[in-house]
């Protein structure tokens, strides 16, 4: 059989990183991108092929596309996972950041699948696996930009779906709770950038609450079989909730309507005493 081809998107570290070694383990050849080449040269391998990638330039992509299509003829696989969390009110937060936010979240994803797709409709076959959030359906204080742009990521997951089906791509989400990784440390420096003025400290506490069980969260293991699972199955579900958080809390927000869980999360974040 022909060897399948991903390509992984934020591979240096965390969900990226452990996606591109699980394809790699199970017999795909993995070009895997990030803009840190000296954490991609940690997992080169017989079958990881390091790329330095800015999923904010086109240019970048396009040469990374055609380096894959000239070398290996195809693209079975492309895992959007290249991102930040760019935490703060919406007060505060700059537009510039704001920005930005959507820059590399948002049309980095699209930049991806725009370029993928002509190659994956010619040969009538394919998976897109776009990591998103649990924010991608929720929204909470502090975190407004990032679930925006999580938010759109669906609605563009949703929308190329239906665009793609008869094709033989498969377009699916995995939306990840909390998860151990250098995430969420890096979501704490840039709130650090942010001004706020002293009104907004007890949502500034209230993240830290809400992110504090991240060092007793599952490993990003759990999302790279994920994705395996979504690569490898004939029918896989569309949207992939996990862990457990991460499905309670769209279940929450569903059960108990917007002003209720908005209520429930200002307890959660101890906004209420």
């Amino acid at each position: 059989m022909t060897q399948r081809i991903a390509l992984v998107t934020g591979a240096s570290s965390g969900i990226g990183r452990a996606t591109a070694q699980l394809l790699a383990d199970r017999g795909y050849y993995v070009f895997a991108g990030a803009r840190r080449m000296d954490r991609l040269e940690q997992i080169r391998s017989a079958n990881i092929e390091p790329i330095e990638l800015d999923v904010s330039d086109d240019h970048a992509i396009h040469r990374m596309v055609n380096h894959i299509i000239s070398n290996r003829g195809r693209i079975d696989v492309l895992v959007n996972n290249a991102g930040f969390g760019q935490l703060g009110t919406i007060e505060c937060v700059s537009m510039e950041a704001a920005h930005r936010q959507f820059e590399v979240n948002v049309f980095g994803y699209a930049r991806f699948m725009q370029a993928v797709l002509p190659h994956m409709r010619k040969q009538k076959s394919g998976h897109i696996v776009n990591i998103t959030s649990v924010m991608g359906r929720i929204s909470t204080p502090g975190f407004g930009w990032y679930a925006a742009s999580k938010h759109a990521v669906e609605a563009l997951s949703d929308a190329v779906r239906g665009e793609v089906m008869d094709f033989g791509i498969e377009v699916v989400l995995i939306a990840p709770g909390l998860i151990k990784t250098e995430f969420v440390p890096k979501q704490l420096d840039l709130l650090r950038t942010v001004a706020h003025p002293l009104a907004y400290q007890k949502i500034l506490k209230g993240l830290h609450i809400l992110l504090a069980n991240e060092p007793k969260s599952p490993g990003p293991a759990i999302i790279a079989q994920a994705v395996l699972d979504t690569v490898t199955k004939p029918n896989p579900p569309i949207r992939y909730a996990l862990p457990l958080d991460s499905k309670a809390s769209v279940i929450a927000r569903w059960l108990l309507g917007a002003r209720l869980f908005a209520r429930a999360v200002r307890h959660q974040m101890k906004l209420n005493f």
